[in-house]
C-alpha cells in the first residue's frame, strides 16, 4: 500500500533574479507548490508544502489564495488542497504535446502482452523519471505505477536507461545532482549501474533486476535524439516469476532497441505501422 506520507523536500532551482531580470519569481514559487503534490499524496495543507519546499508559511498561504481563486488548487476536508481541474487541463495537454507517446501505446502494449508483463515510456524530471506512457498484460503481478507516477533516476530501469544513453558530461551532472539529493539510494545502486553501463555499450540496452522493487524484472532503452541526447527511455518488465534477466537480454532489450530507435525520429516508420515489431523467441 502506498504510503501517504508527504516525500521529502523537493527543490527546484531558482535562477538569481539579478542575473535573469525576466524571470518571475511568484510564477516559480507557486510552481513549485505544485510539483509537491503526487499521485500518492494527492491532498497536502499549506503547512506541508511550507515544510516541503522551505517557503515561508504567508507566502505559501497567498499563493495557494490565488491558485484557489483561479481553480488550479481546491480546498478539501479541513485545511487540505488538491490540484483542481485547472490544473488537471495542463497536465494533459503537455501529454498530449508529446505525440511519441501515443505513437509508442501500440508496442508497448504488445510487448506488456507478449512478455506478460508491462512496458512504458519516460522522460528525466530532476532525479525522477515521469511514466508518460504505461501499457500492462493482464498478469496481476507487476507494479502499481501509471501515467503521471515518478521512479527514481538512480534505481530505475527507466533511470538507467536515460543515464547509460546521456553523454558523458550531461551524465556526470545528472550523477553529480543524485549524489547531492539522494545520496543514499545512488551510493547504493551505482556499482549495480556501473554493470548495466558495461551492458548497454554491447547491447544497445540496460537490465535492471531487483534493484528498483526486489523480485522485479526490466530492461530499458533510451530514446536518442539526432543530436546524441536522451529524450526519452522506454521499458518492459515483469515479476522475476514471470520475466527472468535471461528473457530480458535475449528477447525483450532487442525488441526494445526496435522501438527506441523508431521513436528517435519521433514516428514509426511505415515499414512497423500496422503490424507488431519482430518477435523474439518464446
Amino acid at each position: 500500500m502506498a504510503s501517504t506520507r508527504p516525500s521529502p523536500k523537493r527543490t527546484v532551482a531558482v535562477p538569481d533574479e539579478k542575473k535573469d531580470r525576466q524571470f518571475v519569481t511568484a510564477l516559480s514559487r507557486g510552481l513549485q507548490l505544485l510539483q509537491c503534490f503526487t499521485p500518492e499524496v494527492p491532498e497536502m495543507s499549506g503547512s506541508d508544502l511550507a515544510r516541503l519546499t522551505g517557503l515561508p508559511q504567508p507566502t505559501v498561504w497567498r499563493l495557494c489564495h490565488t491558485m484557489i481563486e483561479m481553480g488550479v488548487l481546491v480546498a478539501v476536508s479541513g485545511e487540505k488542497m488538491r490540484p483542481g481541474l485547472a490544473a488537471l487541463r495542463l497536465g494533459h495537454s503537455a501529454i498530449a504535446g508529446l505525440g511519441i507517446a501515443e505513437l509508442a501505446r501500440p508496442h508497448l502494449q504488445e510487448l506488456a502482452d507478449t512478455f506478460e508483463g508491462a512496458g512504458g515510456l519516460a522522460a528525466r524530471d530532476g532525479i525522477d523519471m515521469v511514466i508518460l506512457q504505461r501499457c500492462e498484460s493482464d498478469n496481476r503481478l507487476l507494479m502499481n505505477l501509471h501515467v503521471g507516477s515518478r521512479v527514481p533516476l538512480s534505481t530505475s530501469a527507466f533511470g538507467w536507461a536515460w543515464l547509460a544513453g546521456a553523454p558523458e558530461e550531461e551524465r556526470a551532472r545528472a550523477t553529480a545532482e543524485m549524489e547531492v539529493r539522494d545520496g543514499a539510494r545512488w551510493g547504493k545502486a551505482k556499482a549495480g549501474f556501473a554493470q548495466a553501463l558495461i551492458e548497454y555499450r554491447q547491447r544497445g540496452f540496460i537490465v535492471n533486476a531487483g534493484v528498483l522493487h526486489k523480485g522485479y524484472n526490466t530492461a530499458a532503452a533510451p530514446v536518442l535524439t539526432p543530436n546524441g541526447s536522451v529524450s526519452f527511455a522506454v521499458n518492459c518488465g515483469s515479476a522475476a516469476v514471470t520475466l527472468s534477466v535471461a528473457r530480458l537480454r535475449s528477447d525483450v532489450g532487442p525488441r526494445l532497441n526496435e522501438l527506441a530507435d523508431a521513436l528517435r525520429h519521433a514516428a514509426i516508420p511505415k515499414t512497423m505501422r500496422g503490424r507488431p515489431l519482430r518477435r523474439g523467441a518464446a
